[in-house]
């Protein structure tokens, strides 16, 4: 079951990104194309056969791992800068790419880099699983899963403040409802990993329920606009 999951995932994500093609060929949405492609390619890595054949290419000593990381933190960098526009939260802007954000940013990357050095990973796992008893690839995954933590907590407020609002219109509420679901769930997923519970199958079907339910919010968000051009254009031609 959490296969199939990771493969719909991909699906999803693959095609979040395809039909924004043609408006990032005139110029549009580009931020957001960005973070869609680099997820797709953070959740292809985090299936097995694909993970063992990158990693294979790359060596074979888990650089895959170190990208799939990597790649998550832009990914959370970009989302977070044009969702919090989106929400029109200039706090939640500032925390994640103002002074603070960007120094937590740093640390974490820093981090990251380190534990993954000071670990041994001699064969490709993905996951790390087969190493899963070295303190620095456990300290490794945590600070990998705090900072999407962060953002995803710095954004749920606003998501929700934006699901709220009656002035705006259902579509972009809908999608507002989607996004603030997937931030919630990667900030209870991070929280719940912090403690000794055994999660089970949920390690799996909590975090790429969030990231399909905030790629569902990003294209109700991009349908919307879509429409709202179209019904403009044609309400111009008749003017």
């Amino acid at each position: 079951m959490t296969a199939t999951i990771q493969w719909i995932a991909l699906c999803i994500c693959a095609l979040g990104a395809a039909v924004r093609v043609p408006g990032v060929r005139n110029g549009q949405g580009r931020t957001v194309f960005t973070a869609l492609v680099l997820l797709t390619v953070a959740v292809g890595l985090s299936i097995v056969p694909i993970y063992e054949a990158v990693d294979g290419v790359l060596g074979g000593v888990n650089i895959a791992n170190l990208l799939l990381r990597l790649t998550l933190y832009a990914v959370f960098v970009l989302l977070g800068v044009r969702t919090a526009a989106a929400f029109g939260s200039s706090l939640a802007r500032r925390l994640v790419v103002g002074p603070f954000g960007l120094a937590i940013l740093g640390l974490t990357v820093a981090a990251t880099l380190y534990f993954f050095v000071a670990s041994e990973l001699p064969g490709t796992s993905t996951g790390l699983h087969a190493f899963g008893d070295q303190d620095t690839v456990q300290q490794y995954a945590a600070v990998g899963r705090l900072y999407p933590g962060y953002v995803a907590g710095c954004l749920v407020i606003p998501a929700v403040a934006s699901v709220a609002d009656r002035r705006a219109r259902t579509a972009h509420r809908v999608a507002c409802a989607f996004l603030a679901c997937g931030f919630s769930l990667v900030v209870v997923f991070v929280l719940l990993r912090l403690t000794p519970l055994d999660l089970g199958a949920w390690d799996i079907v909590l975090p790429f329920s969030a990231i399909m339910s905030n790629v569902v919010g990003l294209f109700l968000v991009w349908l919307s606009h879509t429409l709202n051009r179209r019904r403009n254009q044609r309400a111009n031609k008749l003017a």
